[in-house]
């Protein structure tokens, strides 16, 4: 029997940077200190400490908001935008590039320009904020939420032969896509709201090493609150030993990592239910015998229920655990699990291709499972996050 005490929200919108069109405001980036804003806007570190009540200049926070003192130096002008005005074409009037006009802006996208707007332009040649080779270097959401995906997109001068980093104390693994470095990094559903060091490390071909660290916020989900008991034959799946065992043999295959990308457009839905029991849901068995979380979405379902492929990919594992039960895990690129749990049956084998809308396998009552249902979990960088969000929208 479950006692729903708190019901929790389906998705949350992520807190996104705020936008601002007062060109003496800045919104702190990966790799930017006081120092870097002084050499870029013209003004001193004291300036822009004193003006903004920094007490700890050095402790900048990713989107924190830097509003400068005064009017930019010859570093910068201002421009208003008239109509017909593109950001191309501001770009080339004045040769920088399109996309440091949007980063210098914190425009949204290339699109948004507005008539009348005040934009910042950078002359060309004026210091960078990053170290070589750096060019820019993107975090979203600036304010990540325990349980979501945070997506790091990185553009170098010069080709790379190696690019690592680390976010909340998980590594970030890059693949190169369209001309970028880009990396999945999950916020597990139980890491400390706080801030958090993010640092991202890179090699260029002709063996010139480089650094860019930063400082992010994680943010607290909401989730809801579960009261389980279960029967005298299925306590011993509450021993902490056999979750931590079970724990350890998925996050060692969430930890594979292929720079091959598997999937297009949104995850699908594994099978059409409703969903009886999100993830996050903090969870106490048997009046405190085990208390833990909710690391997938439960969906309701009959025993046999065809269950199919949320996204091409490759069968990681199909075998049986203590908890999840019969289990087929797929692989599907650049660090991104799918989990199908509790199957009665297999339709696939490992290391067998699968499309997206393929059935794998069909829904079941096997393992830690209170009745018929499929719980299903999405990893990513290692980490299990909340699907929702992806069963709406592509992952990067």
């Amino acid at each position: 029997m479950i006692e729903v005490v708190a019901t929790p929200e389906p998705t949350e919108p992520p807190i996104m940077l705020p936008r601002s069109d007062d060109p003496l405001v800045h919104f702190v980036q990966v790799g930017e200190t006081l120092h870097s804003l002084a050499a870029q806007s013209g003004f001193s570190v004291g300036d822009i400490a004193q003006r903004n009540r920094l007490t700890s200049p050095y402790l900048l926070l990713t989107g924190q908001q830097i509003r400068l003192p005064a009017l930019p130096s010859n570093n910068i002008r201002l421009y208003r935008v008239s109509a017909g005005d593109t950001l191309t074409s501001i770009a080339a009037q004045y040769g920088v590039s399109p996309y440091v006009l949007r980063r210098v802006n914190d425009l949204p996208c290339s699109a948004c320009l507005v008539f009348g707007q005040t934009l910042r332009v950078p002359q060309a040649g004026a210091p960078s904020n990053l170290p070589e080779p750096f060019e820019r270097i993107e975090v979203a959401p600036i304010v990540p939420r325990q349980g979501e995906v945070v997506v790091v997109r990185v553009a170098a001068r010069a080709p790379l032969q190696q690019i690592t980093g680390m976010l909340a104390d998980q590594p970030m693994r890059f693949a190169q896509k369209e001309g970028e470095y880009i990396a999945l990094s999950g916020i597990a559903a139980l890491q400390e709201p706080g801030v958090y060091p993010i640092v991202i490390r890179a090699i260029t071909q002709d063996g010139l090493a480089s650094v860019a660290q930063g400082r992010l916020q994680v943010a607290a989900g909401r989730f809801g609150y579960e009261t389980l008991n279960l029967s005298a034959r299925l306590m011993p799946l509450l021993e902490p030993q056999v979750n931590q065992e079970e724990r350890a043999e998925l996050d060692a295959i969430f930890s594979d990592f292929s720079g091959t990308q598997w999937w297009q457009g949104p995850l699908q839905w594994p099978i059409n239910s409703k969903i009886v029991s999100y993830y996050g849901t903090r969870r106490n068995f048997n009046r405190g015998m085990l208390n833990t979380f909710h690391s997938g979405i439960d969906l309701s379902a009959r025993i046999g229920t065809p269950v199919k492929a949320a996204a091409p990919g490759r069968v990681a594992a199909a075998q049986t655990f203590p908890i999840r039960g019969n289990v087929i895990i797929l692989d599907h690129g650049r660090g991104v699990f799918t989990a199908y749990c509790h199957l009665s049956k297999f339709e696939v084998e490992v290391n067998q291709i699968v499309n997206a809308g393929d059935v794998i396998g069909y829904t079941g009552n096997t393992g830690r499972s209170l009745g018929p249902h499929l719980h299903f979990e999405l990893a990513v960088g290692g980490v299990t996050v909340n699907p929702l969000a992806w069963l709406e929208r592509e992952l990067p």
